[in-house]
């Protein structure tokens, strides 16, 4: 919505007619700059020790489950995204927002070499006021998914424990006992298999549209 009611601001240029605490109705012409799209490409970092492909470079913004790479996937686990963007001169006493569009599902940011924060739910926005600077910016966007893929792109690989029919475990495997990692390749382990190679995947990482966006505080006065 163009006005943000639960953070009290205006989010889109526009005309409108605010209720105010006293009661009384203000009608509030609002003009914002048009958003800054971050386009990429993006350097995206995947823990090699879940699987994943290590560093990578995206030319947009994907879906994990659609890429062709098993390493991504099935990734389950933290991947960081760099980039870097141009920002215009002139952004004086101006309050702007990083919008990350749609994350699946957390992410925790770094603008500069400075944390902004953790974005754990729509809308995904964080402030960024203090931390853009003109001319080049640095980004670094952490995104974590959940577990499920991980689970199962396991179930493509051979059984490394002895189970039941319906998934439960018969016995402890010996090497995890030990605590040793699976002798079948395998990243996940749980007492129950819930998941089958044939599930579907949920979507995961950095989805966007990413952009910075200038906001007005919404005046109670």
């Amino acid at each position: 919505l163009p006005v943000d009611v639960a953070q009290q601001k205006f989010v889109e240029s526009g005309k409108y007619a605010v209720r105010l605490a006293s009661g009384k109705t203000r009608e509030i012409d609002v003009e914002l700059p048009a958003p800054l799209k971050i386009d990429g490409p993006w350097q995206v970092a995947f823990d090699t020790k879940r699987g994943g492909p290590g560093n990578i470079s995206f030319d947009r913004l994907e879906d994990w489950s659609q890429r062709p790479e098993d390493g991504i996937k099935y990734y389950s686990g933290t991947a960081t995204y760099h980039t870097t963007f141009q920002s215009p001169q002139g952004t004086g006493s101006q309050k702007l927002e990083l919008d990350l569009g749609r994350v699946e599902v957390i992410a925790d940011v770094t603008l500069n070499g400075k944390p902004i924060g953790t974005a754990w739910k729509q809308p995904y926005r964080l402030d960024v006021t203090a931390a853009i600077v003109p001319g080049e910016n640095q980004l670094e966007v952490k995104v974590a998914n959940l577990w499920v893929n991980r689970q199962i792109g396991d179930e493509l690989l051979p059984e490394d424990s002895d189970r039941n029919a319906n998934g439960t475990l018969k016995s402890w495997p010996t090497w995890l006992a030990a605590g040793e990692v699976s002798p079948t390749g395998r990243y996940t382990f749980t007492s129950w298999r819930l998941w089958k190679k044939e599930d579907s995947l949920t979507r995961s990482g950095l989805l966007g549209p990413v952009t910075i966006r200038a906001v007005k505080p919404l005046s109670n006065d």
